[in-house]
């Protein structure tokens, strides 16, 4: 997964999208496809292992290519995910990605 594309891609249109931890958690905890990789006995745990994850990402990113990945700023469109559904998810991008094509024609 390229987690850097606004970065490595910069002609591109660049969708961040953000969730809250304890949904995220949540979401991963209940997520039967993880089930064979990641062995976690609670919620909080799986939390407690996403964050450590997401803190040595970032500092990977820092120091291999000077960038803060999570910087909203680097991005065309933000979506916070957190109350959304897939399609609403879709659709919103989508929907956004249009206006951009047509802006930059």
């Amino acid at each position: 997964m390229l987690d850097y594309g606004w970065y490595a891609i910069p002609d591109s249109f660049k969708v961040y999208l953000k969730v809250d931890i304890d949904v995220a958690a949540k979401r991963a905890f209940y997520d039967e496809k993880r089930k064979s990789s990641e062995k976690f006995e609670t919620i909080e745990q799986q939390k407690e292992d996403m964050i450590r994850r997401f803190k040595l990402e970032n500092e990977r990113y820092l120091n291999l290519y000077g960038i803060h990945k999570e910087d909203t700023s680097n991005y065309d469109l933000v979506v916070d995910t957190t109350n959304l559904t897939v399609e609403q998810v879709r659709d919103k991008i989508l929907f956004e990605y249009e206006k951009w094509l047509n802006n930059n024609d």
